[in-house]
């Protein structure tokens, strides 16, 4: 592990048809829309799909190289996440040691904001619409159960990632 603090995703996720108007209605700050391009990386040595590992490149408003770790177990997907801006300058390093591009998503995301914690309405390329309720504090695992609640989707959530629901 790396020294310092351990950096968690906390989230849930689940379908969800007229997503931003549910986020709205109970009460969720609008932030901004971004259109993501998650570029999946295949590592030279091990199979992330086996160690349930992802490594990608995040195309939005800037580019952002992200690693993810195991899913810890439970009802909410926790994993280790790792994050740094970067710039194109990246794609020929990766290629010069030995990572190559698995794969794509795309999504439309509209990002919200509610009692600390980030909702976003996802429009996913391939699977349809989707809402993730996140944060980076497991103390808020109770908000997320809560906010999930309210917008209908507790029942129908998923630790599943969205390249797992795609298939790849």
């Amino acid at each position: 592990m790396l020294a310092g603090k351990m950096n968690l995703e906390i989230e849930l996720k689940a379908p969800c048809k007229n997503s931003r108007a549910k986020i709205e209605k109970i009460g969720a700050k609008y932030l901004k829309k971004e259109i993501q391009e998650d570029v999946y990386f295949m590592h030279p040595c091990r199979d992330f799909k086996q160690t349930d590992e992802a490594f990608r490149i995040r195309k939005s408003d800037k580019l952002y190289l992200t690693y993810k770790g195991p899913k810890h177990p439970g009802d909410l997907k926790t994993r280790e996440e790792l994050e740094f801006e970067v710039t194109e300058k990246i794609f020929p390093l990766l290629e010069r040691l030995g990572f190559k591009k698995a794969f794509t998503i795309k999504k439309e995301r509209h990002i919200y904001e509610l009692d600390g914690l980030t909702i976003c309405c996802d429009q996913v390329e391939g699977i349809g619409e989707y809402v993730e309720i996140e944060s980076k504090n497991q103390e808020n695992a109770d908000k997320i159960h809560d906010i999930a609640s309210k917008l209908g989707v507790l029942a129908n959530s998923t630790t599943k990632s969205y390249s797992e629901l795609l298939g790849f």
